[in-house]
């Protein structure tokens, strides 16, 4: 009589990095497909890249910045660029609250998935898309104006908008988690982006500012995307690196409190 033998097989543990790239390509797909989303990230961009910037050239013509004379579209390029920055990481917000309200945060958690993981995937998701939109809006500038920067200006000029990119999509991310209701989410979105933008030195210098507006403007995160992308282009990195400091810090703090809000509000799904 043959007597039956049962063994018995340890489940194999997932691997961290199957864990990292299903989340992250998740995170993408819900964030990239959404058209609404792409159109409302994208739409500013194009508009101040074709139409300001080409209605206001002839109009403004060579501004004087910094003791050198530039042609308004080269003056202009960061606040496209930060505008692009801007209005991405406002649909980066949005989409937390759209995931929430179809209940697929809820199933989301039903399965055995470490917060860590899905933190750095949302995270990492959501500045791809923004800085892929505004890469986007780079490769459209470049192809259509002509910008007398080189190799060292473009590079030092990508080093600030990726840094921009960390920082607005840490706090806007942050400032969908710690909000609850969608509609005062889509309000604040909608009415910050234009304020940021034209509370900085965005379409004219500093000292042409009113007064008001600059002191506003020191504590603007746009004045320092603008002027560390501005300056990245145009000097290089001698005369950016304050404005870069400020964004490095500023990406530092906000994603550390999105994600420490994040993995606090996932308690109580």
């Amino acid at each position: 009589m043959t007597v039956p033998v049962f063994e018995n097989t340890a489940p194999v543990a997932t691997r961290r990095t199957a864990d990292f790239t299903a989340v992250f390509y998740r995170e993408y797909a819900l964030l990239a497909r959404n058209r609404v989303n792409l159109v409302l990230g994208l739409t500013p961009m194009l508009v101040y890249l074709l139409l300001v910037n080409t209605s206001l050239g002839n109009v403004v013509g060579d501004i004087t910045y910094r003791g050198d004379r530039l042609p308004f579209s080269v003056f202009l390029l960061p606040m496209v660029l930060a505008m692009s920055v801007v209005s991405a990481s406002g649909t980066t917000g949005m989409a937390m609250f759209q995931e929430e309200m179809s209940g697929v945060s809820t199933q989301l958690w039903s399965w055995p998935l470490r917060r860590s993981r899905f933190l750095a995937g949302k995270l990492l998701a959501g500045v791809t898309l923004v800085l892929a939109q505004s890469l986007l809006a780079l490769v459209v500038a470049a192809i259509l104006f002509d910008y007398p920067f080189g190799v060292a200006q473009w590079t030092w000029l990508l080093v600030a908008l990726v840094l921009s990119s960390v920082a607005f999509n840490g706090l806007y991310l942050a400032a969908a988690i710690l909000i609850s209701d969608y509609r005062t989410f889509m309000v604040l979105t909608s009415v910050s982006v234009p304020v940021l933008v034209f509370s900085a030195p965005s379409l004219s210098t500093t000292q042409q500012l009113p007064e008001v507006l600059r002191w506003i403007s020191t504590v603007n995160p746009v004045t320092y995307a603008v002027n560390g992308m501005r300056d990245a282009a145009i000097f290089g990195l001698g005369k950016a690196w304050p404005a870069l400091v400020v964004l490095a810090v500023v990406a530092l703090v906000a994603n550390a409190v999105a994600g420490r809000a994040l993995l606090r509000r996932t308690q109580n799904l």
